[in-house]
């Protein structure tokens, strides 16, 4: 019996194993995470006998922390779906809160490694590289692997910060000369894809990433940072290509252009959004318009009384407090605060425990990627997309998992 019940534990590692990999593998393909759910569903069932064993220990309260969090998300959209009238299938991303949860306790109980993430980060990033290339090859403007190109982008960023933050706890030249690269393959991909939200993250990433750890010639990378950063913003300014490729010679008339309601350009639509959303929220600032409402109250706002606009067809307000704000009030920027907090809060617990070396582990790379979805969600609506969504829950929950795995003796199988 404890021979089947080892055997049983190592497949479902092996399983969660190629599920975590599947996840950040094929991020950037169009229906990937469906690879990433079948595993991770096969490795539940085959993990859950062993998993209620008296001599197990306890469910560690992580767990049960990011449950409370997703619980208040779907309860709070829920309410509104109710309260507005709204079909059931305004729950699909809301719902997606549940994966936090269920991916920190099968993270938690099959022991799967961080290398998972790593490795498949480290494919996703070169797949998500290509995909760009052969996008730009065949005349797209704008590269999104056969999707929107903001979320093609934030998926980018997602694996980027995976492959930089997870990594082994290695400094040598080898691993130095990978984290070039890494960096390189998404600033192409990004780059083609035209996106200007992810470049504030970017920016954290790569500050973090030298920055970050010991405290030895901290000011002196700092400067480094500085300088590199400075030089790529005078270059998107500058260098004729690349400020077409992400629209930045378009600045000052698109943002003229809204004093006059002309809303069918980047930046004018955004504000023409962040404006509705401001007018939903004071008309119902308790209950909001409706989790799947907002898109109706653009559709009768004073930029769309003149006759059919591509801003009329916008569902939603390209910022994350706004956008909760506006659709589900109060309540709805306390459970937007709750998505973030608690997983933020957990992350930082689990750094200042373990105190690693350098800026990488699970518990590191759960709070940078909180951290960009917090700067991308200022000027997008991060959680309004499905992909966004499952990337944040899924990759969140699997590190809060892993970093809750306790420390093994050298010759057993490590989370990290």
């Amino acid at each position: 019996m404890q021979v089947r019940s080892h055997r049983r534990q190592d497949v479902a590692r092996a399983l969660a194993w190629l599920a975590g990999f599947s996840a950040t593998a094929l991020l950037v393909v169009p229906k990937g995470l469906s690879v990433f759910a079948v595993l991770m569903l096969l490795a539940t069932l085959v993990a859950f006998p062993d998993a209620w064993r008296a001599d197990r220990e306890r469910i560690p309260r992580t767990v049960f922390g990011l449950a409370c969090a997703a619980l208040a998300v779907l309860v709070v959209a829920a309410v509104s779906m109710w309260v507005s009238g709204a079909g059931i299938s305004a729950l699909d991303n809301p719902s997606r809160c549940l994966l936090l949860p269920w991916c920190a306790w099968l993270a938690w109980v099959t022991r799967v490694r961080l290398s998972c993430l790593w490795y498949g980060a480290l494919a996703g990033l070169l797949l998500a590289f290509l995909l760009s290339i052969v996008e730009s090859w065949s005349g797209v403007p704008r590269a999104g692997g056969e999707a929107n190109p903001i979320v093609f982008a934030n998926a980018v960023l997602v694996l980027l910060v995976v492959a930089l933050f997870a990594r082994p706890a290695r400094t040598g030249f080898a691993m130095q000369l990978l984290l070039a690269i890494v960096v390189a393959l998404a600033v192409v991909a990004i780059t083609l894809s035209g996106s200007r939200g992810v470049l504030p993250g970017v920016g954290l990433v790569l500050l973090m990433l030298f920055v970050g750890g010991a405290p030895q010639h901290r000011w002196r990378r700092l400067a480094m940072v500085a300088g590199m950063l400075a030089a790529l913003f005078v270059a998107l300014w500058t260098v004729p290509w690349l400020s077409s490729q992400f629209r930045l010679d378009q600045v000052h008339a698109d943002v003229s252009g809204f004093a006059s309601d002309q809303v069918d350009q980047p930046i004018s639509a955004r504000m023409g959004l962040l404006s509705v959303a401001w007018e939903s929220f004071r008309a119902a600032p308790l209950q909001g318009v409706g989790v799947a409402g907002f898109a109706q109250r653009v559709d009768a706002s004073r930029y769309c009384q003149g006759g059919a606009r591509h801003f009329c067809g916008l569902e939603h307000a390209h910022n994350d407090l706004a956008q909760w704000g506006a659709t589900m009030g109060v309540a709805g920027i306390v459970a937007l605060l709750v998505l973030y907090g608690v997983p933020l809060a957990i992350a930082t617990w689990q750094v200042r425990r373990l105190k690693p070396d350098i800026p990488a582990g699970a518990g590191w790379t759960a709070s940078m990627l909180v951290a960009v979805y917090l700067i991308s969600g200022l000027t997008q609506s991060m959680f309004s997309h499905a992909l966004s969504t499952s990337a944040y829950v899924v990759m969140v929950g699997f590190l809060l998992g892993l970093a809750q795995t306790p420390v093994l003796p050298a010759n057993a199988p490590r989370a990290e």
